[in-house]
């Protein structure tokens, strides 16, 4: 079985995304060095939302990560950062990244959210769109 962790996050302002984006890039080279990471991907999609997946060979691999800087540190700002912020975990017998409108609706179904200092209008019932743009997407993987 393989380990799949999805997470959304909508910044709330362009303000926070030089500082959103440096810590993501952080995380994406700290992920890739993590025994456990298989592969992930991540989408830019409108209204400064970001879909980020990713594909483990367990859960406990996703947990060395996410438990440690860079990821632990940004966790901690993001409830400033963002008015939407969302995850999803589910195992799957098929080592494959899936595609969005997959992801999309597991979210939607099974997903649940993460605090936020100020919540869209959206954010309480989980009203996300599924992704439009999707265009500006990069895939990483394990090195």
């Amino acid at each position: 079985m393989y380990f799949i962790s999805v997470t959304r996050l909508r910044v709330r302002s362009f303000i926070f995304l030089p500082q959103f984006f440096y810590e993501n890039e952080a995380s994406i080279k700290a992920v890739k060095k993590i025994d456990g990471f298989i592969a992930g991907k991540e989408l830019i999609d409108r209204s400064l939302t970001f879909w980020t997946v990713t594909l483990w060979k367990s859960d406990q691999a996703m947990k060395i990560f996410r438990n440690n800087n860079p990821h632990k540190r940004v966790m901690r700002k993001l409830p400033h950062w963002c008015d939407e912020a969302a995850y999803v975990h589910w195992l799957t017998y098929v080592p494959e990244i899936p595609d969005w409108d997959t992801i999309h609706k597991k979210l939607l179904a099974e997903g649940k959210t993460t605090k936020v200092k100020y919540p869209s209008a959206q954010q309480a019932g989980m009203n996300y769109t599924a992704p439009a743009w999707r265009k500006i997407e990069r895939p990483f993987k394990f090195k």
